[in-house]
């Protein structure tokens, strides 16, 4: 509005000064009239500024004729603009888009800029990489801002339930569990879980001594049931050397049963996913994944705010830094920044052919929707300073060769 308003001062002035040297020709021509017969050069004086009046009005006529009718006349060929505004919105936009966004001028600017190099020259000083760092903070704080709480909680909470839903665990787990008891881990599955069973025997000694002297009749001496912890121990410890030893033997077998038929209830029982289904139902609605889902954007928020207000974080210096790494990497591999380049514009050249038209649109809509005054006084504002030089230079034009004329017509 403030450049707008500039220029319609200017063109204020500019008309005032038009119409002034219009004026004072007319004034001189008066003058030197009154005079003529007394002196013969007031002859040339009179001549010059009534050739200056002719040009002043008729360079006047003209630039009026463009914009409105001149003295309000409806001559033909006046007022052109606001009678042929729809054909010259047309016209204009075809203009734009042929000439300004043809494929040749945008390509040959492409080259001729090198987009990606300068682009990556200039993210590479450190300056700059901290500008677009505090940009990029302000901005992602900015976004962060202006979503709404409840709308950005409950599509967490709904992508947590999906997520928890969607998910077989049950089969999942049997895979990873086949995966790790594949090949001889099975078999080493069984020693560690016999060694095991050996180690809590030898350290719990004292306390399944004590569970054994209570379920033995009260008659029975303690060296008896000494003797039977140890007859558990040794026998324990003999199954596992002859699981050791023996590769046929009944307990390998029955444990290799057991585990597939546990690894496949995981993948295909009902049952099994039946009940897992019961307890993602169940932690769905548990007040600690609730209390999760609810809180987890208030925290992720809190936290970038905090670190987007701080120029000093972190966070924003390691966008700076990653901007600047990222900057200095492209500009050591030419043959990235040919390709980016090419990318770039095959995308503008792209973007031109399938939407240019766009813009020719854009345009002769925009200047259709004007009504006629409106148009022609925004034209007017633009180019009216111009033409009103136009009225100036006729004035004088006119007057030297109305100079001319006389003085060729009083020598000959």
């Amino acid at each position: 509005m403030h450049e707008e308003n500039h220029k319609q001062a200017e063109l204020a002035k500019i008309k005032i000064m038009a119409g002034a040297l219009f004026w004072l020709a007319i004034a001189i021509y008066i003058l030197a009239s009154i005079f003529e017969e007394q002196y013969i050069w007031v002859g040339f004086v009179s001549a010059t500024a009534e050739a200056a009046m002719v040009g002043a009005i008729a360079d006047w006529f003209a630039v009026t004729a463009l914009f409105r009718h001149p003295l309000g006349l409806k001559i033909p060929h006046t007022a052109i603009i606001p009678r042929r505004k729809d054909a010259i919105a047309e016209n204009f936009g075809r203009f734009v888009q042929r000439n300004f966004l043809s494929e040749e001028v945008i390509f040959g600017k492409l080259r001729s800029m090198n987009v990606t190099k300068s682009a990556t020259e200039w993210i590479s000083q450190p300056e700059n990489s901290k500008l677009i760092a505090n940009h990029a903070a302000v901005g992602i704080a900015a976004v962060v801002q202006i979503m709404k709480d409840e709308d950005i909680q409950e599509m967490i909470e709904r992508s947590l339930q999906n997520r928890i839903q969607s998910t077989q665990i049950a089969p999942l787990l049997g895979n990873l569990l086949s995966l790790v008891t594949s090949g001889s881990r099975k078999q080493e599955l069984l020693r560690g879980t016999v060694k095991l069973g050996v180690h809590l025997l030898e350290e719990n000694g004292d306390v399944i001594q004590e569970k054994i002297a209570q379920e033995t009749p009260w008659w029975f001496p303690e060296p008896v049931d000494k003797a039977i912890y140890k007859k558990i121990v040794t026998a324990t410890r003999k199954t596992l050397r002859d699981v050791d030893t023996d590769p046929n033997h009944p307990l390998r077998k029955r444990f290799d049963a057991v585990i597939d038929g546990f690894l496949d209830d995981l993948k295909h029982s009902p049952e099994v996913a039946d009940r897992e289904e019961a307890i993602k139902a169940e932690l769905i609605q548990h007040p600690v994944v609730q209390d999760f889902s609810s809180s987890l954007w208030v925290d992720i928020k809190t936290s970038v705010l905090d670190h987007s207000s701080d120029p000093n974080t972190e966070f924003r210096k390691a966008i700076e830094h990653g901007v600047n790494q990222f900057g200095k990497a492209l500009l050591e591999d030419e043959v990235l920044l040919e390709k980016i380049n090419r990318w770039v514009e095959e995308s503008t050249l792209y973007l031109i052919r399938e939407y240019g038209y766009e813009v020719e649109r854009l345009i002769s809509q925009t200047i259709r929707k004007w009504d006629a005054e409106s148009a022609s006084k925004k034209i007017e504002l633009q180019i009216g300073k111009d033409l009103q030089f136009i009225r100036i230079n006729g004035t004088i034009v006119g007057g030297l060769a109305g100079l001319v004329i006389h003085t060729l017509t009083f020598f000959l």
